[in-house]
């Protein structure tokens, strides 16, 4: 772990210092020392929710299968196996090797199932409440404030005549704090094909840079003497081998460059952007987010619907932005039947690979493999036992790729949306393929001989069928043991050796990759867990382990062996391996949770018809009612855990907004009719909190409102000031105050400022116009505003006019915002408008003490970032700017004379960490975090 840190250890030093885990201490076994020195609540803020709830789902398994194999195996194997059937080996210590008229013992099992079941529902609600209290805190966090999705929205299925920003911003300035900008998508066209062309002529150039200072220290290291001049590359550039002139590429490459550059800065700049039917609306608060998305916005079906909260800008699919809720749903219905074909193709090698199982079977099918039987006992063993569990996963491991490619296609707008979709698919894959066809092959293939040696005798009957069934269908739990052998064991070996990205390092690097940003791509990046991939699998083994706690409990010890393996793994894989660089705030576990009781269900259906199987004289009926009242019981707790955690999961409750709730550091809620309570210290501590909160509610209590109304009602507030933004001079701003419009989001301070649309032929309407001297113009549906008497300087009583300078001022520190006016629309901004805060989250002492004023929690927002985040949900390509060309520094200055030369011409140039070994002539990169020009992608998601 110490001979390559990238390789082993890249969280040491390429991420950012916040989340930066120490280095390890040497030792064999020094990352499991190191992992768990960590306390929980820091592993929460290094890792991520997606991360932690993920470990967490670990940890409970393993707790829970070790509890179970506490009680299944000193109970059942003893009464599995004492006078029994004569079964040998493992199906000896099966339920299928009791005896009949002994159905007495079949209590053991269920009362035992019963004990499994209730903990497993148990500490799934458990778990379910310990994530709603996790991610609300998350959401509420001042790091996941400072980022735009917390306030952002995506409103897909725009019908034509509402895809403006007019239309858009009467809709959704009603909500509390109002709109603070509209990004209307748009189809870049032909400027999305431009900005792929000039990467790759990046890439091109930086070879070429690359190559031709090389070729002088090559030719130095050879005639021992410098150069006078070095080679210049030439090559073809047709794209057809032996075709085409050869050219200077350095010169080709330098000139195409420029050419897209000016292309595309005159396509940015121009107005042929065609609307898509999809928007991103920011708001200037959280709640007003949150309330939107659970809003019916139209009332024609699938019309401006669905809708997201929570969404990042690099979790945008731009590809399906354009797609329309029928299209979708008519691209769902293709995937599924695709899926469903798919399931059925591989039920037949999956079957096939079960008969390896039995050698005996598959002798009886395939004739020519008779000399099996003549073979060693131990290649025996290695066919029916690791052979086909080996092949079963080699089988599923091919499965994510498709599924990815089909969820792409199915027109996800989020990658998370991707991520899931994968997930759900290949967990029921897994279930039907790989639980349910092997449980079910497995006991047919075991009596099928028999079957067709009594057909040929016509002496086939049911009793027999049901008998032979009841004792053969344990068997399979052979395979699952085997089955989750492999896993424990080669899973995490593998996992932690990370072969793949060895071979790429070591390999690519040395042989195929050469300029710096080739370098970069295999060696500068951290690999992210895929837990639409790396869930299905562990959910697997919770499901083979709650089947056969009963049915076969010497499993019971591998299954928590696996969870604990995989724990101890992948807590160490995700402080010193894996970085996410999309939080979803664990989307994943909720699914997973409800995947579980699949799990849960399947275990006691297979209960109630191996009861049956054994019904003979009714001696299984009262075996029979009770279990079928427990797959009432869980089918009502997966009912109302739908009906109670749904909701919580997509949006926040309103009520976590109010001054009459109260959430500690740790996530807990209470009113004023309760006591806080402290956090159980459960699970080792998983329980601590992880997240600072910002805010405990809003400033817009019904309170609140109705002294606001009572007092902007007395009078109008005109005010005029300078603008806070730097770089714009004599600029104004206008509050104007009082309404009793549809909410109280109406109260609203317009910006006296120039919005200056974008392109310049005025494709994108202004929403607000100024001119010195005269009153803000309404436009495009703006709220109506109260025309209130404002008296004329001078006029009336001395008396009244005080009163009335006391009421101006008085509303004035109520209304106007003092920290969020922003910088006009820049050339960047495309297809939205801003209007400043008036209704801010107010912020809070996690104490339960007075309130502060609401700008103490608004941390100041740099400039640089203030433009990211207006550029935040444009297409990328609109405001794509040019890649800068990465070279690598040379002793002899033979590279700087071509950046020179470059950045006479236009073209952006770095040399961020690069440099040329004089010895070797190869380049290398060191010292960065980001490669040059990438890291403004990831700044917004760090807030930052």
């Amino acid at each position: 772990r110490h001979w390559s840190k990238k390789i082993y250890q890249p969280r040491t030093y390429l991420v950012t210092e916040d989340i930066r885990s120490p280095e390890l201490p040497p030792g064999m076994f020094s990352w499991i020392t190191a992992s768990f020195k960590v306390k929980d609540t820091e592993l929460l803020q290094k890792v991520g929710l997606d991360a932690y709830m993920f470990l967490r789902f670990l940890r409970m398994n393993a707790m829970f299968f070790a509890g179970c194999t506490l009680l299944a195996v000193p109970i059942l194997i003893p009464i599995n196996h004492v006078n029994g059937i004569g079964l040998d080996g493992l199906p000896g210590m099966s339920i299928g090797n009791i005896r009949e008229n002994e159905e007495w013992r079949l209590w053991f099992h269920l009362v035992l199932t019963y004990i499994f079941c209730g903990a497993a529902i148990l500490l799934l609600w458990r778990e379910m409440l310990e994530y709603t209290r996790r991610r609300h805190s998350y959401l509420l966090s001042e790091k996941h404030a400072r980022m735009p999705q917390a306030t952002t929205i995506l409103v897909t299925g725009i019908p034509k005549g509402l895809n403006s920003e007019a239309a858009l911003f009467d809709i959704f300035n009603r909500f509390p704090g109002g709109v603070a900008k509209i990004w209307l998508n748009m189809q870049p066209k032909d400027l999305l094909k431009l900005c792929k062309q000039r990467d790759h002529v990046v890439t091109k150039l930086e070879m070429a840079e690359y190559n031709f200072v090389r070729s002088a220290y090559r030719k130095s290291k050879k005639n021992d003497s410098k150069p006078t001049e070095p080679r210049r590359p030439m090559g073809r550039i047709s794209g057809i081998p032996f075709v085409g002139n050869k050219v200077d590429l350095i010169d080709h490459y330098t000139d195409t460059l420029c050419h897209l550059n000016q292309a595309i800065e005159q396509a940015q700049h121009s107005a042929l952007l065609e609307p898509l039917n999809s928007a991103f609306i920011q708001f200037h608060t959280q709640f007003a987010a949150h309330s939107a998305v659970q809003t019916v916005v139209h009332p024609v079906p699938f019309r401006m619907t669905p809708m997201f909260a929570e969404i990042s800008p690099l979790d945008v699919v731009w590809e399906n932005m354009n797609l329309g809720t029928l299209i979708r749903k008519g691209r769902h219905m293709i995937v599924v039947a695709v899926a469903t074909v798919l399931i059925l193709l591989l039920t037949i090698p999956t079957v096939v690979i079960q008969t390896f199982a039995n050698i005996d079977v598959l002798i009886i099918w395939v004739p020519f493999l008779k000399f099996l039987k003549d073979a060693p006992s131990v290649l025996i063993s290695i066919i029916q036992g690791i052979l086909p569990p080996l092949l079963i996963i080699g089988l599923m491991s091919l499965l994510p790729i498709v599924l990815a490619a089909m969820a792409q296609y199915e027109g996800h707008e989020r990658h998370t949306a991707v991520m899931l979709s994968v997930m759900s698919r290949f967990f029921f894959f897994l279930v039907v393929n790989v639980l349910l066809i092997s449980t079910l092959s497995g006991g047919i293939l075991q009596t099928i001989d028999e079957i067709l040696k009594m057909i040929e005798q016509n002496n086939l009957s049911l009793n027999f069928i049901t008998k032979r069934m009841s004792e053969n269908l344990p068997v399979a739990s052979n395979f699952f043991i085997t089955y989750v052998l492999l896993q424990s064991f080669t899973g995490p070996v593998l996992e932690l050796l990370q072969i793949g990205p060895l071979l790429l390092n070591f390999l690519f690097v040395r042989i195929f990759n050469k300029s710096p940003r080739q370098i970069w791509d295999v060696q500068g990046r951290v690999d992210a867990a895929n837990f639409g991939i790396i869930f299905p699998p562990a959910i697997l083994i919770f499901c083979v382990g709650i089947l056969y706690a009963t049915v076969a409990p010497l499993i019971l010890p591998f299954i928590t062996l696996y969870f604990t393996h995989y724990y101890f793994v992948f807590r160490h894989q995700f402080l010193y391996v894996y970085h996410q660089p999309i939080e979803t705030g664990g989307l994943a576990f909720p699914k997973a949770v409800k995947q579980a009781y699949t799990g849960i269900f399947i275990s006691e259906i297979t209960l109630f018809g191996y009861f049956l199987l054994r019904i003979g004289n009714n001696q299984t009926i009262p075996q029979l009612v009770l279990m079928f009242i427990l797959i009432l019981v869980t089918a009502m707790s997966l009912s109302n855990m739908n009906q109670a955690f749904d909701p919580l999961v997509v949006a926040l409750p309103i009520g976590l907004f109010s001054k009459a709730l109260h959430v500690d550091k740790e996530g807990i809620v209470t009113d004023g009719s309760e006591l806080p309570k402290k956090s159980a210290a459960g699970y080792g501590g998983m329980m601590e909190a992880g997240y600072e909160r910002l805010h405990e509610g809003t400033g817009i209590s019904l309170v609140d409102l109705e002294q606001r109304k009572a007092t902007v009602g007395a009078t109008s507030l005109v005010e005029t000031r300078p603008s806070r933004t730097e770089g714009i001079q004599g600029e104004e701003s206008i509050v104007v105050g009082g309404g009793q419009g549809p909410c109280a989001a109406q109260e609203l301070a317009y910006s006296a400022r120039s919005y200056k649309s974008f392109p310049p032929d005025g494709h994108h309407r202004e929403f607000l116009q100024k001119t010195k001297g005269e009153a803000p113009v309404e436009a495009c549906s703006l709220p109506a505003q109260p025309q209130l008497h404002v008296p004329p300087q001078g006029q009336g009583r001395p008396e009244e006019q005080q009163v009335d300078q006391q009421q101006e001022a008085k509303a004035v520190e109520q209304v106007q915002p003092t920290s969020l006016w922003r910088k006009s629309a820049s050339f960047h901004d495309y297809g939205r408008i801003e209007v400043p805060c008036i209704v801010q989250p107010a912020s809070f002492s996690t104490r339960g003490g007075a309130r502060e004023s609401p700008q103490a929690d608004i941390a100041p927002v740099s400039a640089e970032l203030e433009d990211l985040q207006d550029q935040a949900f444009c297409h990328p390509a609109v405001y794509n700017r040019q890649k800068p060309v990465w070279l690598p520094m040379d002793e002899r200055g033979l590279m700087q004379a071509e950046i020179a030369k470059l950045r006479q011409l236009g073209i952006e140039v770095a040399t961020d960490g690069a440099v040329m070994d004089r010895s070797t002539g190869k380049a290398s990169v060191s010292g960065l975090i980001y490669a040059p020009g990438e890291e403004a992608r990831y700044r917004l998601e760090r807030g930052e």
